[in-house]
């Protein structure tokens, strides 16, 4: 192969690149489709910062399955972009009692280590996590101390945190999971993207454009 033909091929592979991966070449974006505005837009507790939110549960299956991909978002994220995730109950007894178990992880700051562990219990080993003896026993396998779980677990600031993120919830009115919110502005979830790794492209550009809307590059 001569050099014309194999800067040729390059081009070639350059521009499939471009086409195939969303990350090279980010199509513009259509509210309605990819994303819609949330209107009014709700108030952030970020500051400075652009705020993203997942709405999720750990009994959701593609919660479950996103998860992975965000785990490895969010360690890429800028210092301007703070992230947290808020959980969802439904109105389900089972999905409230893994919002409390997330919320609980929150106080104990055990959420980097127990959302992985937490979201494989249910969807891979079955683990009856809704029944108290069947949870402190994966919770003690686990390494987390039972007893100071339970305690917060039961504790009124748990309680509180629970009844805050429904309210929050309602006002976003989520109707599924997992749903991305950026800045309390725009909202995209897979259902809309028709794609998991997808649908954090687009939170990406919602970023960049709450970045321009507050002001900053």
């Amino acid at each position: 192969m001569n050099r014309r033909d194999l800067i040729k091929q390059l081009a070639s592979f350059a521009a499939l690149a471009a086409v195939t991966s969303p990350a090279l070449a980010q199509k513009a974006l259509q509210v309605g489709k990819d994303f819609r505005a949330i209107n009014p837009a709700q108030p952030t507790e970020s500051g400075d910062r652009v705020e993203v939110i997942e709405f999720f549960s750990f009994g959701c299956p593609h919660c479950h399955e996103l998860e992975p991909s965000v785990a490895g978002w969010v360690k890429r994220l800028p210092k301007d972009v703070l992230f947290r995730r808020i959980p969802i109950t439904f109105n389900r007894d089972a999905w409230a009692v893994l919002a409390k178990m997330y919320l609980t992880y929150e106080v104990m700051g055990e959420t980097e280590k127990m959302v992985p562990l937490t979201f494989s219990a249910v969807h891979n080993d079955h683990v009856p996590l809704e029944d108290e003896a069947a949870r402190n026993a994966w919770l003690q396998k686990s390494g987390i101390n039972v007893a100071k779980f339970n305690e917060n677990f039961r504790s009124f600031s748990v309680g509180s945190k629970l009844q805050r993120a429904t309210q929050v919830a309602a006002a976003y009115q989520i109707q599924g999971v997992p749903t991305m919110v950026v800045d309390g502005k725009f909202m995209t979830a897979p259902s809309m993207t028709n794609s998991l790794d997808g649908t954090l492209v687009v939170v990406d550009q919602l970023i960049a454009r709450a970045r321009t809307e507050r002001g900053r590059k």
